[in-house]
C-alpha cells in the first residue's frame, strides 16, 4: 500500500512531500501481526530528482512487498542533504524530524537493526553522510554512483570564492571542517569506535559512469587504511542511469538483514504446494 504524504516541516519552513510504502493489504495480510512495526528502508534521490523517482523508476515497492518491509522515499531538493546556510535543514529533517513524524502515524520500527538507508548519486552521498554520522540509527547503508568522495579534501582545495559560495548556498562551514558532518572519510574511519556494530556498507558504481573515479578513490582509501572487510564494493558495466540503480537496489536488498525475507513466496507455497 503506497501513500503520498504532504506534511509541514519546521526544518524546511514549509510543506514537503514524502512517499510511503507499507507492506499491508497484500495477499499475506493474515501474516501481519496486530501492532507490528515494519523494518524500514529510507531512500534518497539524486540531484534534480524528487521523492517519486525511486517508486516510479525502480522495482523497490515490489521488493518491499515480497519481503515485508516499509520504504520511505524522501524529497531532498538539491540540498546535498545538508543543513543549509539559508535555514533549510534537510539533514536534520531526514535524520530527526521526518522519522519522528512518520513513526507517530505509521507502524515503522525505531530499532537500529530495522532501519536501512540508501541513495543514488547525490542521494548516495547523503546516505553515506547520514549513515556514517548516525551509527545508532541505521544498520545498513547503500551508496550508488557517487563514491563517497573526500568531501573535506575537495572543500579545502577550493579557492576562497568557492568556499564562500559553498558556505552561502550549500552547507555550513562547521560541517566542512575535519571531523565535521561532511567529513565522510573521517566519519567512516570512526564507525568502528562508535560503540555500535559496524553497519553493512554496500558501495556500487557503473564502470562507464562519470562518477566511477569516485568509487575507485574510496576503494583505494579503504584499502590503504586496512578496512577492506568494512565495505562491500561492486562494479559492473553501466552508466549514471536507472538501468544501473534498479539492479543496485536489488543487490542491496539481497544483503540487508530482513526478518521476513521471502514471505510472499512462503505464503504462496503454503497455498499452492504444486508450484514448489
Amino acid at each position: 500500500m503506497s501513500f503520498h504524504q504532504l506534511h509541514f516541516s519546521k526544518n524546511l519552513n514549509g510543506y514537503v512531500d514524502v512517499n510511503i510504502y507499507l507492506p499491508v493489504g497484500t495477499e499475506y495480510e493474515d501474516m501481519v501481526e496486530p501492532g507490528e512495526k515494519f523494518q524500514t528502508l529510507w531512500l534518497l534521490h539524486g540531484a534534480f530528482g524528487n521523492f517519486m523517482e525511486w517508486p516510479q523508476y525502480s522495482a523497490i515497492e515490489k521488493l518491499a512487498m515480497l519481503n515485508k518491509f516499509a520504504v520511505i522515499s524522501v524529497d531532498g531538493d538539491n540540498s546535498g542533504y545538508n543543513d543549509m546556510p539559508n535555514g533549510d535543514n534537510y539533514y536534520t529533517y531526514i535524520v530527526e524530524e521526518l522519522p519522528a513524524f512518520l513513526r507517530k502515524h505509521y507502524p515503522l520500527s525505531e530499532k537500529r537493526e530495522d532501519n536501512f538507508i540508501a541513495g543514488l548519486s547525490m542521494g548516495g552521498g547523503g546516505a553515506a553522510k547520514i549513515g556514517f554520522n548516525n551509527p545508532d540509527k541505521y544498520c545498513a547503508i547503500g551508496i550508488f554512483s557517487v563514491g563517497p568522495f573526500d568531501t573535506i579534501g575537495r572543500y579545502e582545495s577550493m579557492d576562497e570564492e568557492g568556499k564562500r559560495r559553498s558556505a552561502t548556498y550549500f552547507s555550513k562551514p562547521e560541517d566542512n571542517a575535519r571531523g565535521g558532518r561532511n567529513d565522510l572519510w573521517g566519519k567512516f574511519l570512526a564507525l568502528r569506535d562508535s560503540g555500535y556494530p559496524m553497519p553493512l556498507i554496500y558501495d556500487a558504481s557503473g564502470e562507464q559512469d562519470f562518477a566511477y573515479k569516485d568509487i575507485q578513490e574510496f576503494m583505494k582509501f579503504v584499502k590503504e587504511n586496512g578496512r577492506e572487510d568494512d565495505v562491500i564494493f561492486e562494479t559492473w558495466p553501466g552508466v549514471h542511469a536507472w538501468d544501473f540503480w534498479d539492479v543496485a537496489i536489488h543487490r542491496f536488498v539481497d544483503l540487508i538483514p530482513l526478518k521476513d525475507r521471502g514471505i510472499w513466496r512462503k505464503w504462496y507455497n503454503e497455498r499452492h504446494p504444486e508450484a514448489r
